[in-house]
């Protein structure tokens, strides 16, 4: 795989990848131990692993990137303070068959919430937040390139993520990530 989507499908860059099994609960530590001294003492972090977590075939420093993407958005939308909470675990195709998130397909999935407790998005710009450079932070504070790269990194990969927000509330963002079965690619081929 090397083309990304953006955003909206908008602009498309070359990125190679290096895809390989993940734990992603060890993933997520080792990303929360980076983001600490920058997130500040005012936001407290919780971490809510499944221990039951499945892997994923993704690039590794790539679904890093998504994750500090997403926890700096979230701590610059709690400039007072507040909780940043990261859980993982997983979802079966029953229970994904259940989600009424739009195009995703029932299967099972490694699921990563991001979620804080900040201003929220309104609900009018909601719907452009994975644009490219589409952006509500002042000019110089920021490119409008950080969510449509979380979007174009989990497309990528067979993924998906979701947004759920309330204005002056908090928001959380919702990644999907096929499940890695490596029984299955071991597996010989029916003849």
């Amino acid at each position: 795989l090397a083309l990304v989507l953006w955003g909206s499908d908008l602009l498309a860059r070359k990125q190679p990848l290096q895809p390989r099994e993940v734990d992603v609960n060890e993933l997520v530590i080792q990303t929360a131990n980076l983001l600490r001294p920058t997130l500040g003492e005012q936001i407290e972090v919780h971490m809510m692993l499944a221990g039951d977590t499945s892997r994923a075939l993704i690039d590794a420093s790539q679904l890093t990137n998504a994750v500090l993407n997403l926890a700096l958005n979230a701590r610059d939308a709690m400039p007072d303070g507040g909780t940043l909470t990261v859980r993982t675990g997983n979802v079966s195709a029953e229970d994904s068959a259940q989600l009424s998130y739009k195009g995703m397909p029932a299967a099972d999935y490694v699921r990563i919430d991001i979620s804080d407790t900040g201003t929220g998005i309104p609900a009018d710009i909601v719907d452009k937040i994975f644009e490219p450079f589409f952006s509500t932070k002042e000019v110089g504070k920021g490119t409008g390139l950080g969510l449509s790269t979380v979007y174009g990194i989990v497309k990528q990969t067979g993924g998906f993520v979701y947004v759920d927000s309330v204005h002056a509330e908090g928001t959380s963002f919702r990644i999907f990530l096929p499940r890695h079965r490596a029984e299955l690619e071991t597996q010989p081929e029916a003849q």
